[in-house]
């Protein structure tokens, strides 16, 4: 069909005008109306295209980077499904475009296609924020209102509680006859003292544990935080009410001798632990492996000039919280050769570097600042691969202490022995030590983490001349750790 060049004013016909691109009347001067005008002005009301910020770390295909940009010219204009077209031809050139998949999960109602997309720049890049963030709002662990406050949130309010919190507590009693429960030593199955009773075999611990990058998001929608330094406890037996230190996990009631485990406090201030790993050392096997340790050359050396000799000890079991930490690395290794003007004609390359990834795990950071650091660093390595998923009635027999190393500053610690080990495993010498110089830097991409109770024989030992010496037994391996002497008071 033909296009209409009859003036509606005049009857005369109309001619295109090259010049100024557009239908003109030569009679009358009517204008016919092309739409160009009502489009431009449209543009100009929605003003320019907003710049879109890039992720992808690395070369962009051309191509790819100009499929992108179109697909945002569509999302500018309203148009969802030109621009999801524009992002997948981008990936077609570029199957790593990260920020093609973010914005095609972005874009995109259907919820699988957005898990598919976000799967795939963890995999590329496990530390992508913004993949993490709307990969929890996915799975609902935030709202999206409390995914866009993360992103302008501060650091946290710090609010001390100026009298006890209320703590919420289970009681640890037979199902059957309402006796007092214990743990047996052999299959660490819960077990009743009266009536036989016997609970069942403790599961495996999983070893996957919560995304850090995760946790920092969702502690950032709770602006403000609460330190407790004490608990009030009210006895579901005898209804005596007693007040618990911050660092108590679990308590026994001075009136009716009840075992209790705190579940939860009025302020939410801690969370309950992922797994535990039982004891598999007794008293009498703790109290002899100190003994041996004392008997040691070093021990006996230092008996020379001190009356060091122990007296008598206390030793008691408890449960100290270990954050427990899996962290993905990328080593970044640069190696320059210290090479002397007059000997370049050997050829050596003056500086080589080169990357890799690599994983460390079951990086362990004790929880508590008594015992102190000095003394739990050097527990040693527990077998991970022992432990049980966490039960209160698993403290039945011994107590647990409450972490007061919150898992944030506890990661601090974990990146700087992350980096350690990494730097000696990369610190290799081909050439002498004044040839060359190894500079190692590590990049953690992604952390995860889980907090798990550890037993420890905790031992004071009374020297002859009234010192007071403390101990600690690693529980499982049998490892023993002496502090220094030190005066009562």
């Amino acid at each position: 069909m033909g296009i209409n060049l009859t003036c509606p004013q005049c009857g005369q016909q109309m001619r295109f005008n090259l010049q100024h691109v557009e239908v003109r009347c030569p009679h009358c001067g009517y204008v016919r109306s092309t739409g160009l005008d009502e489009k431009a002005a449209e543009v100009r009301a929605r003003g320019p295209r907003p710049a879109v910020q890039l992720s992808h770390v690395g070369a962009i295909h051309p191509r790819a980077l100009s499929l992108f940009y179109t697909g945002h010219d569509h999302l500018f204009e309203g148009d969802q499904p030109a621009a999801l077209q524009a992002f997948q031809r981008a990936l077609e050139v570029q199957p790593d475009f990260l920020d093609a998949h973010l914005w095609i999960a972005k874009s995109t109602s259907d919820a699988d296609e957005k898990r598919d997309h976000l799967s795939t720049i963890l995999a590329y890049n496990p530390g992508h924020l913004e993949a993490i963030r709307l990969m929890m709002v996915l799975n609902g662990r935030l709202t999206p209102e409390q995914a866009a406050q993360t992103e302008r949130a501060g650091e946290p309010l710090y609010l001390k509680a100026d009298a006890p919190v209320a703590a919420e507590a289970a009681a640890l009693l037979c199902p059957v006859c309402g006796g007092d429960l214990t743990v047996h030593d052999d299959d660490g199955r819960v077990e009743c003292r009266f009536c036989g009773y016997t609970g069942p075999q403790p599961s495996p611990a999983s070893k996957s544990g919560d995304l850090l990058t995760a946790a920092l998001l969702a502690r950032k929608t709770q602006p403000l935080r609460w330190l407790v330094g004490e608990r009030v406890l009210h006895c579901q037996q005898c209804g005596a009410e007693r007040t618990l230190t911050a660092a108590q996990l679990s308590t026994r009631c001075p009136f009716c001798a009840s075992n209790h485990v705190i579940q939860q406090d009025a302020l939410g201030s801690f969370t309950q632990p992922d797994a535990l790993i039982p004891f598999k050392l007794t008293r009498a096997q703790a109290a002899a492996a100190i003994k041996e340790r004392l008997r040691g050359l070093p021990e006996r050396l230092r008996g020379l000039l001190n009356n060091n000799r122990v007296s008598r000890a206390k030793l008691e079991g408890c449960y100290l919280p270990f954050w427990v930490f899996d962290a993905v690395v990328e080593v970044s290794r640069t190696q320059i050769v210290n090479q002397p003007s007059s000997s370049r004609a050997q050829r050596l390359p003056p500086y080589e570097r080169e990357t890799f990834r690599d994983a460390q795990y079951d990086i362990e950071v004790c929880a508590v600042s008594s015992p102190p650091p000095h003394l739990t660093d050097q527990l040693g390595e527990y077998h991970l691969r022992e432990a049980v998923d966490y039960a209160p009635a698993l403290l039945a027999e011994y107590p647990a202490q409450l972490y007061s190393l919150d898992f944030d500053q506890a990661a601090l610690k974990a990146r700087s022995l992350v980096a350690n080990a990494m730097r000696t495993k990369y610190t290799r010498r081909e050439l002498s030590d004044d040839q060359v110089s190894i500079y190692v830097f590590t990049q953690v991409l992604q952390m995860t983490f889980r907090l798990v109770l550890a037993p420890v024989w905790v031992a004071t030992l009374v020297e002859r001349d009234g010192d007071l010496r403390p101990a600690l037994v690693n529980g499982q391996t049998g490892k023993v750790v002496l502090g220094r002497a030190r005066k009562p008071g």
